[in-house]
């Protein structure tokens, strides 16, 4: 089964897509920061992150740039509570396949990982909003 990387620095949001995500299966390392993260993958892969915009250090978009130019290449969701002032050509360059805007559905974001896991980078960056 897929393995997915999370980085959240809110602790129940983390939860709670955690636990919406290994219900389809999926295994999940949760971590606060992306400098956790980056450091993690030194010696392990994964096959898809998602990550908040905004984290402390390092964010979400810097983050996916780090991860596109490394050999842990992967598709990258965001979601994020602030939305993103960050151009869809910049997003998809970064590796962002998706963006979702706080609060959102979770089965929308587990149909997206499904599909992003399935294409492996996604041809198009979309925002989603709440329903």
């Amino acid at each position: 089964m897929s393995h997915i990387l999370l980085v959240e620095d809110e602790p129940t949001t983390s939860w709670a897509l955690a636990e919406g995500l290994s219900d389809d299966g999926f295994t999940i390392d949760t971590f606060r920061s992306a400098e956790e993260a980056l450091a993690w993958l030194r010696e392990n892969r994964c096959d898809l992150v998602i990550t908040d915009l905004r984290l402390p250090g390092i964010g979400g978009l810097e983050f996916a740039r780090k991860l596109r130019r490394g050999r842990n290449a992967c598709p990258v969701l965001v979601v994020s509570a602030y939305g993103h002032e960050t151009s869809e050509r910049e997003l998809r360059r970064a590796g962002i396949v998706d963006v979702f805007s706080k609060p959102f559905h979770v089965d929308t974001l587990r149909r997206a990982v499904r599909r992003a896991l399935l294409a492996g980078v996604a041809p198009r960056t979309a925002v989603r909003k709440a329903a």
